[in-house]
């Protein structure tokens, strides 16, 4: 521990921050030590259990919280305690609101739903989503939005590594969807983009389902990247991409080698494999 406080001091003395018991704690949060990584896997491997028996049981005529409640089933059976956070299971219009936690409405063919929960273990949080079609398959407006957000998504990853600023990986999704936006002509100036993807991409992960991000990426740091892309209804763009809200968050280790490792990998991200896992054995069958 006290290796620790001398690394965060001596940050701090380079940057010539003003350094305070906030700072140091900061710092301290932000980069996990072995026994934290391995409590923040098991939670986060509870809740891709949960995001894949959503997606085997997903059909028209299920509710909201029909959903959130096989989710958190598998938490408990697994051995969570808690949700790390209110769970976020968004339908059509609901999954263009970012915080939606109502989770009441009844999903219909041809919905969308985006599902934006995790576990808790032994006080370490997860944070994950997914975003599937009702009926199983993506429609063509759906499937196009969807890769968008993959592909920022991606894009992000590439910039997961030690030495690069916490910030890299919004820049780089931004990029992404700003010129999709524009090629499918939702959006007509790089300004717009902000509209449908307002929110940033990544945040520490730990204690707090929001935890401290160290400025530097480096080894032991655990963190979220999440694009998305929301138009809700009554947007300034053709009414076929109306009620689209997506998007895919996976956590993420920087590991000792200086690269990552996508701890939710566990849970299927590409069309196909979303696709392929609705048709599979579900808790209903």
């Amino acid at each position: 521990m006290a290796q620790l406080v001398d690394s965060a001091i001596s940050t701090h003395h380079k940057t010539n921050a003003v350094l305070t018991l906030g700072n140091i704690l900061h710092n301290l949060r932000a980069i996990k030590q072995p026994e934290e990584i391995n409590l923040i896997e098991k939670a986060v491997v509870m809740s891709t259990e949960g995001h894949n028996a959503v997606i085997r049981s997903i059909k028209p005529g299920m509710t909201e919280y029909q959903a959130q409640a096989i989710m958190e089933y598998y938490f408990k059976k697994n051995g969570s305690e808690y949700p790390g956070y209110p769970s976020i299971n968004g339908s059509a219009e609901n999954s263009c609101v970012l915080h939606y936690e109502t989770n009441q409405r009844l999903m219909k063919d041809g919905d969308l739903l985006l599902s934006d929960c995790a576990a808790e273990y032994h006080g370490y949080s997860a944070d994950v989503t997914r975003t599937i079609p009702v009926n199983g398959k993506f429609s063509p407006e759906q499937k196009l939005i969807y890769e968008l957000v993959l592909e920022a998504q991606d894009s992000a990853f590439v910039q997961c590594k030690t030495g690069n600023n916490s910030r890299e990986p919004h820049n780089a999704a931004l990029r992404v969807i700003t010129r999709g936006l524009l090629k499918l002509g939702i959006i007509k100036t790089e300004a717009e983009a902000r509209t449908y993807f307002p929110h940033g991409t990544s945040h520490g992960l730990g204690l707090d389902v929001h935890d401290p991000n160290p400025g530097i990426l480096q080894a032991g740091a655990v963190f979220t990247v999440e694009p998305g892309i929301y138009i809700a209804p009554g947007s300034k763009c053709e009414q076929k991409w109306w009620n689209i809200g997506v998007r895919i968050e996976d956590d993420i280790l920087i590991t000792a080698d200086g690269g990552y490792r996508n701890l939710s990998a566990g849970s299927p991200r590409t069309v196909a494999e979303i696709e392929k896992m609705t048709k599979q054995k579900n808790i209903f069958k």
